[in-house]
């Protein structure tokens, strides 16, 4: 028995000695994992099943190793592969912050566009821990050289051809085992989620990184071969989709007092850039922060509930649902996969009913693809950056939003007078992450001003604390300011021009501005009187969890004419981008079969409304 136990760990201690550098790998690889889900999904989760999933993968991955003869080639190996990886989690731990969710090999495709926001990735949502997983690629490095200097053991020992095959066998056993052991703790309901990839945080923090990603690469490839091999499948889902929706949804044919309201006059649409809603509840020291968008809410259709539903390509994404009424997908964007296809949208049923549609952007035509998108869009013009504009001021991304509508008025003009009925829209820039160029030119003050009492002479002193001042939240603040400056200028061009006459104004938040929940705590906890944010244990702190984080995520939807033809109202049911094509078709004259979202006016008080975020019918 001795001769076994000795034996044994003879067989482990030599193991050890010959798998330094696989070992190295190894566990570097599953701590980078776990780190990964801490720093994310957090502990929500089983903390030993992802474990085992992990291991089993990394170990499959890093027995290939055992078929290069010399060490230098088997370290080049694993270290290309800890790269790989320590990329891989950086990049999830950067995705993480913004979307609540886990990249995907599908979004590859959209990697052109960040070329103009990448001062947005490193000053808004990269933090320090998201370098942390690069300490992994200097440790295998590490080690490798001191096994090349302390003995050269290592380098007789792994060239045997025998025990190589031996621990590989042995490796391979150990992988097999766990995963055979991971997959007995599995259910029904986990490998449907794995298979659907609809809850990626749920699949990450069950069953690891690699396998997540590995799934990814499996289901965003049988997507790629289903579009080229598998329409008619694919066509009899649709189909049945819309034939259920038909026999169950009466909704869209209901008449209401909007009905046809609008119908004839010309559309304005006002894209704005990361406009969130609670911005128009917001004053500083008793200082309004979106006086114009206020009155425009008081004075039109203001719906205070509203959600734009918009994934990974943001702006793009809140442009294609609010044009088609159908969700952005959940695989790649539409503006860069998909927007060669036929959508049914209001630009091309308005364009039926004989009006003319153009755009207008301050950037440049190619960021998200929006020459081709438009296009696919409906609208017959595409207004943008040096081709159209003088680009006399820049503020951030391209043509500050001031100088944008102050050359638009012309070109509206222009348009008006060549045709009988228009459809525009004007896509704002200026307020966009990360909200730091504009701190030269906002006159809002973000910081806090109280009056206190002198003892001595009997006065009071007007004081000053800084309040959001050098904050993120507190740029974002003047930012939006300025935004709502420019759309207040606009406003009084176009009444001045006469463009305001026969002409209905939308305007909409095409998504949050992605502030961190930590700014939050700041805005609702900080006190002037010591400078200091308060904590949990203090009296009067508010907390900022992910309920609340959501819930502020808000966007502003607000439909104004000057010819009125309404009463001015506040619509508090909740809605989404998805419901603008319905509601402005019931008012405008116009349906689409196709819309997944519904007229606002014809849904009861007391009926639910579905906001997913998860579903796309492309």
């Amino acid at each position: 028995m001795n001769k076994v136990i000795t034996k044994i760990r003879s067989g482990i201690g030599g193991y050890l000695k010959d798998n330094i550098l696989f070992l190295t790998f190894v566990f570097a690889s599953v701590l980078n994992g776990f780190l990964l889900r801490a720093f994310t999904v957090k502990f929500n989760y089983s903390q030993i099943k992802p474990l085992m999933a992990d291991m089993a993968v990394i170990l499959l991955l890093a027995l290939i190793s055992y078929v290069f003869k010399k060490p230098r080639k088997q370290f080049v190996y694993l270290l290309i592969l800890t790269i790989i990886f320590s990329i891989l989690c950086t990049a999830n731990s950067i995705y993480y912050t913004n979307y609540k969710s886990f990249i995907s090999v599908s979004l590859i495709s959209t990697a052109s566009q960040l070329g103009g926001v990448m001062d947005a990735v490193t000053e808004n949502i990269m933090e320090p821990k998201d370098l942390i997983f690069l300490w992994d690629i200097p440790a295998i490095i590490v080690v490798y050289i001191l096994l090349k200097r302390r003995t050269r053991d290592y380098i007789t020992e792994v060239k045997e051809k025998r025990k190589r095959r031996g621990y590989a066998l042995g490796t391979f056993c150990v992988s097999i085992g766990l995963a055979g052991i991971f997959c007995s703790t599995l259910t029904g309901t986990d490998y449907s989620r794995l298979a659907k990839q609809w809850n990626r945080e749920y699949v990450l923090g069950t069953f690891g990184l690699y396998t997540y990603q590995f799934s990814d690469v499996i289901s965003c490839t049988h997507a790629k071969i289903n579009m080229m091999f598998g329409y008619e499948e694919s066509e009899e889902v649709f189909n049945k989709f819309y034939d259920d929706k038909s026999k169950t949804e009466e909704t869209s044919e209901k008449s209401n007092k909007y009905t046809n309201i609008f119908k004839g006059k010309n559309i304005i649409v006002i894209h704005a850039e990361s406009f969130q809603q609670f911005c128009m509840d917001t004053y500083i020291t008793g200082e309004e922060l979106t006086p114009n968008m206020n009155k425009l809410a008081r004075e039109g259709l203001y719906f205070s509930n509203f959600y734009a539903q918009e994934s990974v390509g943001t702006s793009s994404d809140s442009e294609f649902t609010f044009a088609s009424s159908l969700m952005p997908a959940s695989s790649g964007t539409v503006a860069i996969n998909y927007w060669d296809r036929d959508y049914t949208t209001t630009q091309k049923m308005l364009k039926k009913k004989g009006y003319y549609t153009f755009s207008m952007h301050g950037n440049n035509g190619s960021y998200w693809n929006r020459l081709n998108l438009h296009h696919s869009l409906g609208y017959d013009d595409f207004f943008n950056y040096n081709k159209d504009f003088n680009i006399d001021e820049t503020i951030g991304l391209g043509l500050s939003d001031k100088s944008f509508f102050k050359q638009a008025v012309p070109k509206i003009e222009k348009i008006n007078k060549e045709h009988d009925k228009w459809y525009g829209a004007f896509l704002m820039l200026t307020n966009h992450t990360p909200f730091t160029d504009i701190e030269r030119v906002s006159d809002y003050e973000v910081d806090f001003k109280y009056k206190m009492y002198n003892e001595e002479d009997g006065m009071y002193e007007e004081k000053s604390a800084p309040f959001l001042e050098g904050t993120k939240l507190g740029s974002y603040f003047k930012s939006v300011h300025y935004a709502d400056q420019a759309i207040g200028q606009f406003m009084t061009e176009l009444d001045n021009a006469g463009l305001l006459d026969n002409t209905v104004v939308v305007i909409y938040g095409d998504h949050d501005a992605k502030i961190k929940a930590e700014e939050y705590d700041r805005y609702f906890n900080y006190n002037p009187f010591t400078d200091s944010v308060l904590t949990e244990d203090d009296e009067g702190y508010v907390p900022v969890d992910d309920f609340y984080y959501n819930l502020n995520r808000k966007v502003p939807f607000i439909i104004w004419s000057k010819d009125g033809g309404y009463k001015p109202t506040e619509v508090k049911q909740i809605m989404g981008m998805y419901d603008v094509q319905p509601t402005l078709g019931n008012m405008f004259g116009f349906s689409n079969v196709y819309a997944l979202g519904h007229d606002i006016f014809s849904v009861a008080d007391n009926e639910e409304m579905l906001l997913s975020s998860q579903t796309a019918i492309l």
